[in-house]
């Protein structure tokens, strides 16, 4: 018996219909595929059709064996699937073959069937070739269209259904050994989009094994904006920050930012930049305690930490226990400050000399506070400083929802009762003078002192001097105009 096979038709269930010998084009519902519901998916296996004639080109009927193999290439090649023997029914010459071939095998590449009929092997094998739309799937291929003309508005849109979450689940899998896994360019919209309802609209994993080889996502901007987040989300439990980016590192950085070290000078630069209601917000829960700074700030060679507050307010507010602890202060301005209450019964103005007048408890949860008044004769003794600028106390809510005072410096005169900064060692750069009697010849360097009649004079003077208070020496003439004088504080 002399055969010969044809093979009009073969349909892939799990994407599209391909066509052996190029035919025909067919798709599943014209063909009498079997049609699943919305809750079930396509399995695997493709219906492999022919016609089988003997050699007087007669249509054959009954049962034959049949094997249908499928290789990578027209001749030779690699064997990628085989069927083993199979028992067909051929009904004048028709028969029709499910297959269970693992869509696995399509990726792209050419495949070729080769088909054995009662032990004999005919040839030449057969290519499965796509039906038009198909060559959108190849590699290399591009699919074009206008989004606001699809029913959906995707040129592509995959969805998938897990119950539970794994590595190994995904919508779209993509790999690449040296390039691009996923690769996404857009003019004026967004190359990559995702959205999810509770999970991950974007997820990247590394898996390697080498420290600093790989990213779980990398992004670059040559113009713009490498990466950007935005949160709308409530500040409530789980999601009590509702961060626009989140990083986490289990032995490493949460977040790492690196600025363009070549011009260090350009003040956009930095690392990180951070804007917001709170520029910056570090906390740190380490429970070891002496590794759990909120913030650790180090620079290779120059200033670890550079802050300047707004108009109006401190340029940094320390408020732990111990306030500060450094090894060592530079101070441009070359003074030193504290916060004080005016517990006098007189205005402060800047510039006026106060005197302690005792301890009272702060706004600040009842921790001890300076008290001082206005310098007089009754109180010359206890001089302390000289008055820089009022401040005001405000309330300012937490995060977790509590409640501190914050104080900022405002202009104009200290009220009793009121707040005020005070400078106690250092450079004062206006004091006020109860008299400008003996001011006319003092030097630079001269020591001044507080008489009895709450003069500032010459301490060199014996006159009314013997019991005279030492406040410091002159560092500047005398502004006429003001009637101060820039004084360096160094009270004995």
């Amino acid at each position: 018996m002399k055969t010969k096979s044809f093979w009009p038709q073969l349909l892939i269930g799990a994407v599209a219909l391909l066509v052996l010998g190029g035919l025909g084009v067919y798709w599943p519902g014209i063909v009498g595929a079997e049609f699943l519901g919305p809750a079930a998916t396509i399995g695997d296996a493709v219906t492999y059709q022919g016609y089988l004639t003997d050699g007087n080109d007669t249509p054959l009927s009954g049962t034959f064996t049949m094997r249908f193999q499928i290789y990578n290439a027209k001749t030779g090649g690699s064997l990628l699937w085989n069927s083993g023997d199979m028992n067909v029914v051929v009904n004048s010459g028709l028969f029709a073959a499910r297959l269970g071939i693992t869509t696995d095998i399509f990726n792209g590449e050419e495949l070729w069937v080769a088909q054995t009929v009662s032990g004999e092997l005919l040839t030449p094998r057969q290519e499965i070739v796509p039906v038009p739309m198909a060559h959108t799937l190849r590699p290399g291929a591009i699919i074009k269209g206008t989004a606001n003309a699809i029913p959906n508005n995707y040129l592509l849109d995959v969805q998938m259904n897990n119950d539970t979450f794994g590595f190994n689940r995904g919508a779209i899998s993509s790999q690449s050994t040296t390039g691009n896994a996923i690769y996404g360019q857009a003019v004026n919209g967004r190359a990559i989009y995702g959205q999810t309802e509770d999970g991950y609209a974007i997820y990247g994993f590394d898996g390697g094994s080498n420290a600093n080889r790989g990213y779980a996502g990398y992004f670059y901007s040559t113009n713009g904006i490498g990466v950007y987040g935005y949160s709308n989300g409530n500040r409530s439990h789980p999601n009590i920050l509702a961060p626009g980016v989140y990083g986490q590192s289990n032995q490493g950085v949460g977040v790492y930012g690196r600025g363009d070290t070549s011009n260090s000078s350009n003040f956009y630069n930095e690392g990180g930049y951070f804007e917001g209601g709170k520029g910056l917000y570090a906390r740190g829960t380490d429970p070891s305690g002496e590794a759990g700074y909120g913030a650790r700030i180090y620079s290779d060679n120059y200033r670890g930490l550079y802050a300047q507050g707004g108009s109006g307010w401190f340029d940094g507010y320390f408020g732990g226990a111990s306030g500060i602890s450094t090894n060592g202060v530079t101070d441009r301005s070359a003074r030193s400050q504290a916060l004080v209450a005016n517990r006098g019964n007189l205005p402060i103005e800047p510039g006026d000399l106060v005197a302690m007048v005792g301890v009272v408890p702060s706004p600040e949860g009842g921790q001890p506070m300076l008290a001082v008044a206005k310098l007089d004769a009754s109180n010359r003794n206890a001089v302390i400083g000289v008055a820089a600028s009022a401040v005001t106390a405000a309330t300012v809510a937490l995060e977790d929802g509590s409640e501190i005072i914050d104080f900022a410096p405002v202009a104009g005169t200290i009220t009793p009762d009121g707040f005020l900064v005070i400078i106690t060692a250092g450079l004062a750069p206006a004091v006020n003078l109860t008299s400008l009697a003996r001011a006319a010849d003092w030097q630079i360097g001269d020591k001044l002192a507080i008489s009895a009649s709450v003069e500032m004079m010459r301490s060199s003077s014996a006159e009314g001097m013997a019991d005279g208070v030492v406040v410091g020496k002159v560092a500047g003439p005398v502004d006429a105009a003001s009637g101060t004088i820039p004084l360096f504080l160094a009270i004995d």
